[in-house]
């Protein structure tokens, strides 16, 4: 059951079924429920085609064991930790597999989730299969941020805008666990993320982010960084970081509104970086609270 995204999975279908356009960018915040939909949507179309039962062809392509589905994401390393980005590897190893015929007289689905993850080399590759696509091949390009994707693969997909939920569309997809009201709002409309929030700590994470910005001396920070850290990831703490702010600059625009600009601008600057978890967040934090310091941060 797809829930708030109703329009956009009909839109999406439509021109699958009419063969109008090979490429597609699912565009929204991170964990608002993209990739939920362009799972559904090629499930749908596959299942339509298949002589196996719905259920089958579903349990086969979440599984990653149904030839004409093909789900990309970040790989993971020794320690079973995401890597930084989805590299030159991965997407050519895709462009192998699709030189073949597809296993099954069906369309082909490849998910890419997210196009953000991808470096300039494996980028530049899958610009040439959305410039000369495989018949009847269909790739989803989940994006977090449209702004940052190379302007010649925005002009060769469809973009196609997800909404944030509302409190009662997130309270379906989530259920009422918890004060669904107060963490809903840092989630600022995305179930993903708050499901992140109620795992990494729920309130109690938010109070300690929110206590960064009073504290002033940069061991103490660096310590209750650490604690924090403990419970939750550098990028999810930064985006905690950047709604926190974001809420803050909703009641109160002109003390906060540069200090979110400021965070958003850093977050994206350093995202394909190697930079210390730790110092990132910390000097995220001390942009929040001084956005003039940003000459001092980028050098």
């Amino acid at each position: 059951m797809i829930i708030g995204h109703t329009s956009v999975y009909q839109t999406l279908e439509s021109a699958i079924e009419k063969q109008s356009h090979h490429g597609f960018l699912l565009a929204g915040p991170s964990g608002i429920g993209k990739a939920t939909v362009a799972k559904a949507v090629a499930i749908a179309a596959l299942a339509k085609v298949s002589k196996q039962p719905f259920q089958v062809v579903e349990r086969q392509c979440l599984s990653g064991a149904y030839p004409n589905y093909i789900y990309i994401t970040k790989a993971v390393d020794e320690d079973g930790k995401p890597k930084n980005d989805i590299t030159i590897e991965q997407v050519r190893t895709l462009l192998n597999s699709l030189n073949f015929n597809a296993a099954y007289d069906a369309p082909r689905f490849v998910i890419i989730d997210a196009i953000d993850h991808l470096n300039r080399q494996a980028a530049n590759a899958l610009l040439k299969m959305l410039e000369e696509p495989p018949l009847n091949t269909f790739f989803l390009n989940i994006c977090h941020q449209v702004s940052g994707l190379l302007p010649t693969i925005r002009s060769r997909c469809l973009v196609l805008n997800f909404k944030s939920l509302n409190n009662a569309e997130m309270a379906q997809v989530v259920g009422k666990c918890g004060n669904i009201d107060q963490i809903a709002s840092m989630a600022v409309g995305s179930p993903g993320q708050y499901l992140a929030i109620q795992k990494a700590g729920g309130v109690v994470l938010l109070g300690a982010i929110e206590k960064l910005f009073k504290i002033t001396n940069l061991s103490d920070l660096k310590m209750a960084i650490q604690e924090i850290l403990k419970t939750a990831d550098d990028a999810f703490v930064l985006q905690s970081l950047h709604q926190v702010l974001y809420q803050k600059a909703m009641g109160n625009p002109q003390l906060y509104a540069h200090s979110v600009q400021a965070v958003e601008r850093f977050t994206r600057f350093t995202q394909a970086t190697y930079i210390d978890a730790a110092h990132r967040i910390c000097a995220a934090v001390i942009l929040a609270q001084n956005p003039s310091q940003q000459q001092l941060i980028y050098g």
